[in-house]
């Protein structure tokens, strides 16, 4: 059995939207003023969303070659200035690794600075022929300088590119989702919301979200369908420190701060949701959304090396746990021996006892025994045949983490 737990479904309940805000933490409307977006010039700098809530940017080969810089821009978590450190890429799955960070910039505070060199990434880049590039990976052992003690770890989704209006936007999407609510302090609460789904934007920002469900233009949400999760998007006024940025809003409340990639003819959106609730806790977080399609078997056949983060219970510990999976057709042949449903995705609302599938195109899904007779749940959104961002109940206890496939090779 699967107990996909829900405590707070944010998107869509209006009385619970003070605690939806952006990357900053604000809850303020955002600017009408600006209707041009300046995009990243697909070039090596990267603006990317981490899992647990934040908005970094990644700069490839810098300050020099072989390094990697990574800037905090904007931190639900005491994160700030800069961290610079070196890479490797594997000649065989291209995937970068970086090490021996330390700090780079004034403004870096003391925990994180000597945290640095525990702090570790990797990412893999797929671009196209216009170099429009979608960066995916995860970054472990960060400092968590608000709490004043412990660690983060998380997946990043970033562009090094865009559109410039709203109507650039436009389309429909699937989507995966996780956030979590944490005390004053940054100390993670327990409660969470995980969904995946589905979201169509109109080419003028409006747009209708369907968890737990295909688009359509009546669905509503997926706990009370008495609310509908629809909303606007427009183009985000800072745009010197959020190159290609849009906001999006609720009811007329920030919600979060979204960026595009369009690369090999499709569009990949990265939220970073943020804001505080009434009570002085936070709910931070991110959704990963990829242009719908029809996923066919054998487009994702190989190896992978799957990460996500580490438990204690149903703690994140800040490290992560990576396992190898081996995709051949609808089966994996590896420890969990998943059976995935293309197109495929849970109802989280209905599935408090038993997973309820549903069709959703541009998922896959599948469950693994649990502890006794449990069942647990893994949902993956694929952003291109050599990334595949996931949900996973490691405990099947309705506790759930993201997760990121990317090329790996035979264990």
């Amino acid at each position: 059995m699967m107990n996909l737990k829900k405590a707070l479904f944010c998107i869509g309940v209006s009385a619970l939207l003070a605690a939806c805000g952006g990357g900053d933490g604000s809850s303020t409307t955002p600017s009408q003023s600006v209707t041009q977006a300046q995009p990243l010039p697909s070039g090596s700098t990267y603006i990317a969303t981490v899992s647990f809530g934040d908005t970094v940017e990644v700069k490839l080969d810098s300050p020099s070659t072989g390094y990697v810089t990574i800037s905090f821009i904007s931190s639900q978590f005491g994160l700030k200035d800069s961290l610079t450190g070196t890479y490797t890429q594997d000649s065989n799955t291209h995937v970068y690794s970086v090490s021996n960070f330390s700090a780079n910039g004034s403004d870096v505070p003391a925990q994180l600075g000597s945290g640095a060199s525990s702090v570790g990434m990797t990412f893999y880049i797929t671009v196209d022929g216009s170099n429009n590039g979608v960066l995916s990976g995860q970054i472990y052992n960060v400092p968590n300088v608000k709490a004043g003690s412990g660690t983060l770890a998380g997946q990043l989704a970033g562009s090094n590119n865009g559109v410039t209006t709203v109507a650039g936007l436009a389309g429909t999407y699937s989507f995966i989702k996780l956030s979590g609510d944490y005390t004053s302090a940054g100390v993670p609460t327990g409660d969470q919301d995980a969904d995946t789904g589905q979201i169509k934007i109109n080419a003028d920002g409006t747009f209708r979200a369907c968890p737990s469900a295909p688009y359509s233009d009546t669905c509503t949400d997926d706990e009370d369908s008495s609310i509908t999760d629809t909303g606007t998007i427009t183009v985000d006024a800072d745009q010197t420190d959020y190159p290609g940025a849009f906001d999006l809003t609720l009811n007329g409340v920030m919600y979060g701060r979204m960026f595009a990639s369009t690369a090999n003819g499709a569009v990949t959106l990265m939220l970073d949701q943020a804001g505080t609730n009434s009570d002085g806790t936070y709910r931070t977080g991110s959704w990963v959304l990829q242009t719908a399609s029809t996923l066919v078997s054998g487009t994702y056949n190989g190896f992978y090396a799957c990460t996500e983060p580490t438990l204690s219970g149903d703690t994140p510990t800040g490290g992560v746990t990576q396992r190898a999976l081996y995709i051949n057709g609808a089966q994996t042949e590896d420890s969990l021996a998943l059976t995935l449903a293309f197109n495929t995705s849970f109802n989280a609302a209905a599935s408090s006892v038993v997973p309820t599938p549903v069709a959703i195109s541009g998922l896959m899904s599948s469950t693994y025994p649990g502890s006794g007779s449990t069942q647990s749940a893994i949902m993956f959104l694929p952003v291109s045949a050599s990334n595949l961002y996931y949900l996973d109940e490691p405990n099947a206890d309705g506790y759930f983490v993201m997760g990121l496939c990317l090329p790996g090779v035979p264990a």
